[in-house]
């Protein structure tokens, strides 16, 4: 996958790990992000811990500074910048450009969520029944027939409903947590959901130099 580079701002100021975030945070809100950060790790497993994997690789690739410190340590500040301040469309939009428009999302989820609206107002547009495009599994509204979708065309990698598509086709890389927030998928796959991070890293790092105290909120 092309990886798409961020612009590059170098710091000549290098800290050491708990002095960087120690000067970005309150001792408080650290400890609050920190504890965050572990969980995600903890409840996510290897597929987060790739993803973090990746935006360290494209961090270090994108920003020299990032350079200075050790896979161990940029994993603590790229996990740390994952669960700070809430993700909005607003912020997506601003990294829009990091899409890479790779198809990814389309042919290669095994389940694509939608809000029940979607479901039906999709099914009015094709004029067709409900029950055989999409599927309810007690829980969520589900597509039938992914991986690939079945609107997704490998020969163009364009969306056959594209002006109707869901909403959650629409804010990808976003999600809903489990406490009902925002947040940023954590796929490694996508470049879009990778360099948002690399982003917010970035800015962690940046405020770290400048000395700046509590530029960036611990989230809740």
């Amino acid at each position: 996958m092309t990886r798409i580079a961020v612009p590059t701002i170098i710091n000549s100021k290098i800290m050491s790990v708990p002095s960087i975030l120690k000067n970005v945070f309150a001792e408080s809100d650290l400890v609050h992000a920190e504890h965050g950060a572990e969980l995600n790790f903890q409840n996510l497993g290897a597929k987060y811990a790739k993803y973090v994997a990746q935006a360290i690789s494209d961090l270090k690739l994108n920003y020299p500074p990032a350079r200075s410190f050790s896979d161990d340590e940029l994993r603590k500040i790229v996990a740390v910048a994952d669960v700070v301040g809430l993700d909005s469309r607003t912020r997506m939009k601003r990294f829009k450009s990091a899409c890479s428009c790779c198809g990814w999302c389309c042919s290669k989820t095994h389940r694509i969520v939608v809000r029940e609206e979607d479901a039906d107002r999709i099914s009015r547009k094709l004029k067709a029944k409900r029950a055989d495009l999409f599927v309810f599994d007690g829980k969520d509204w589900l597509i039938k027939d992914v991986h690939p979708c079945r609107w997704w065309n490998p020969r163009n990698g364009r969306c056959a409903i594209y002006n109707d598509r869901p909403h959650t086709c629409r804010v990808w890389p976003m999600g809903i947590n489990d406490a009902g927030e925002n947040t940023i998928i954590p796929e490694s796959h996508c470049n879009y959901a990778v360099m948002t991070l690399v982003y917010k890293a970035i800015n962690i790092l940046e405020a770290a130099g400048a000395g700046t105290q509590s530029q960036v909120p611990a989230e809740g």
